[in-house]
């Protein structure tokens, strides 16, 4: 699962097939076991948060605004891996 960012203790991770699918989506780590899955923004709609597991309330808002700071990196991480 490569790591596309590290910051600020935050890990965010795009994994690849044949576990990972549609749509495009990122991992978000922060500590031991804090995780939150963040659907990517498309024309039709922006980022969203698709899960959070172990992860508090404002930890969840720095990990969006962290995806959305780098969502054409992210993007085309995605891309690169599920093609």
């Amino acid at each position: 699962m490569p790591t596309v960012i590290s910051q600020d203790g935050f890990r965010v991770r795009v994994l690849g097939p044949p576990r990972e699918h549609p749509p495009p989506h990122v991992h978000v780590e922060y500590g031991p076991d804090g995780l939150t899955i963040i659907r990517l923004a498309t024309a039709q709609s922006p980022a969203e948060v698709w899960c959070v597991y172990n992860m508090r309330d404002r930890d969840v808002v720095r990990a969006y605004h962290l995806v959305e700071q780098h969502h054409d990196l992210i993007l085309a991480a995605w891309r690169k891996i599920h093609g």
